[in-house]
């Protein structure tokens, strides 16, 4: 008589299954580049069947989207980035300084994670009109977040605030931008050097 698996470890193999999928496709399209990256590769990686991997994300392009997902948040499952804990403190965080420092912070734990995953998409986007659309909406979502954290942050900084909300949402926007971090670590800074640095870089142009 054949042994029920019950649902609970059902869906904790399933968890598992997913995640060394997403491990695995990182490391290949870090490795390899998009149009490099190979679902048979991915699969050997994880150490599953070529048709799982497919049973699971449908196609390529979208494993690529939910790799860049989970690196951008650092969870596995459904929240967005404003709706992490370690976001939710940056933005509700009532000294602005401090806020600029979480700002910092936070920047570096999203590109350590997801910096060279977001370079894949950023070099394939202009190849391919489904990755430009995820690069749109990392962009778009990053300028959403700006406006909020910098509406929050001029509310806060009152006088000290160099400019309106507006302006400094560009700044922040321009400051954290992906590219700007990946940029330095190539020229040899280190993940902690490059928070120090925005930390400081951010006090200094947006509050007096």
């Amino acid at each position: 008589m054949e042994e029920t698996v019950k649902p609970g470890v059902r869906a904790e193999h399933a968890a598992l299954t997913r995640a060394r999928i997403l491990d695995a496709a990182r490391a290949e399209f870090e490795e390899r580049g998009f149009a490099g990256a190979r679902i048979t590769g991915i699969a050997t990686r994880a150490g599953v069947a070529v048709p799982t991997v497919y049973k699971v994300f449908t196609n390529k392009r979208n494993l690529l989207a939910h790799v860049v997902d989970r690196a951008m948040t650092g969870a596995e499952y459904g929240a967005g980035v404003d709706e992490q804990s370690w976001w939710q403190e940056q933005l509700n965080e009532p000294d602005p300084e401090r806020q600029l420092a979480l700002i910092a912070r936070n920047a570096r734990r999203i590109y350590e994670r997801a910096g060279q995953v977001l370079e894949v998409i950023r070099a394939a986007a202009a190849l391919d009109p489904e990755i430009d659309e995820i690069w749109r909406r990392v962009a778009d979502q990053r300028a959403a977040r700006s406006r909020r954290t910098a509406s929050r942050l001029v509310a806060r900084a009152g006088g000290r605030a160099r400019f309106g909300a507006a302006e400094t949402a560009v700044t922040l926007l321009a400051l954290t931008a992906p590219e700007l971090y990946t940029a330095q670590i190539q020229a040899g800074r280190t993940p902690a050097q490059y928070e120090r640095w925005l930390g400081a870089v951010l006090t200094a142009s947006l509050l007096c």
